[in-house]
């Protein structure tokens, strides 16, 4: 059985072709943040040091949440779709920003997931994620190779359970009680700024909840 993986890196401020930039740019300066998919802290650890913010981070690798502790408010170990996990991390609201960095196509049911989250944010929360775009050119050429082949990271990375266009990436969202505040879109290769729904490699997304 393969290792748990430690997603995380570096942050790239300047940068903006990333998804991380991208989201982080949407949180407002002394935001209350709930990270969901730490990896190994370095969404949080930025907001913390530049942004003033305080995070609640939930990872469900054990070693990528010890790192990411010292950066975060609390930290709850296990997975956001564990009833215990999900009920944790609400009792600690409300959150101004909610991240999914490249988080939801690892789950096994994200529309329950952004329902259940819609309540614990404040008045002016919202959602931030980011996940690939499986329309992008890379995948349909290889589709019409016939291949669909799983890989360490990228778009067919082994461990996501779904895959995602920017139209049904949209469209979950707009199903799970969310209006889109904003989009943006991190394009493959970088210069090829156009057509987000081939050239883009992950769309990213500023969700606002629509009112009951």
């Amino acid at each position: 059985m393969a290792q748990p993986r430690i997603y995380g890196g570096s942050f790239e401020p300047d940068n903006l072709n990333n998804p991380r930039t991208l989201i982080a740019g949407w949180v407002p300066r002394g935001a209350r943040v709930l990270d969901v998919g730490t990896g190994d802290g370095v969404v949080s650890r930025w907001l913390r040091v530049n942004k003033g913010c305080q995070s609640v981070g939930v990872e469900y690798v054990a070693e990528a949440a010890e790192r990411a502790r010292p950066d975060c408010r609390r930290m709850l170990v296990g997975s956001i779709e564990d009833d215990v996990v999900l009920a944790q991390a609400g009792a600690e609201g409300p959150y101004d920003s909610i991240v999914f960095a490249d988080v939801l196509e690892h789950l096994v049911d994200p529309w329950r997931v952004l329902r259940a989250v819609r309540s614990f944010l404040a008045p002016e929360g919202r959602v931030l994620l980011s996940m690939p775009n499986v329309a992008h050119w890379i995948v349909r050429l290889n589709v019409l190779q016939g291949r669909w082949d799983l890989t360490e990271g990228q778009i067919m990375d082994s461990t996501h359970l779904r895959w995602f266009t920017r139209r049904t990436a949209i469209e979950m969202a707009r199903q799970s009680g969310y209006e889109i505040a904003a989009t943006a879109t991190v394009f493959k290769p970088r210069f090829a700024r156009f057509w987000p729904t081939l050239m883009g490699y992950q769309t990213v997304l500023n969700l606002a909840p629509v009112p009951a």
